[in-house]
């Protein structure tokens, strides 16, 4: 009896943390971005802009920027918004090309996520 009590318990609390929405959206994604992920665009942006799903950590917040050669083209170190679910980063003066986003933040629970994306400056 002990044992299928013990059982129980285990399923009820497996089944609580299963379903708690802390855990189950634990990782911090992107949300949205400006520029956006594929974009072509004809002004260059002065900045980029990542929100994303749950708040980061500022301590851990990485956002770089590079053109198509592979030169870090941001103007100074990211910031995170006072509610930490904004991620941004200044760029230098953009000419027309290719530039690649890459990020890396971690979530106020530990949990660590990156990626990257790209975007076009036409310059027209």
């Amino acid at each position: 009896m002990r044992a299928l009590r013990a059982s129980w318990i285990a399923i009820v609390a497996a089944s609580l943390l299963a379903l708690s929405p802390r855990w189950a959206y634990a990782h911090a994604f992107p949300s949205s971005e400006q520029p956006t992920a594929g974009a072509t665009i004809n002004a260059a942006p002065a900045g980029v802009e990542i929100h994303f799903d749950n708040p980061i950590e500022a301590m851990f917040a990485r956002l770089q920027v590079f053109d198509g050669g592979g030169a870090d083209v941001t103007s100074g170190p990211p910031s995170v918004s006072k509610d930490g679910i904004t991620l941004s980063v200044q760029l230098k003066p953009l000419a027309a090309g290719d530039y690649t986003v890459k990020w890396s933040v971690v979530a106020e629970d530990s949990h660590r996520t990156e990626g990257s994306y790209t975007f076009t400056v036409t310059g027209h």
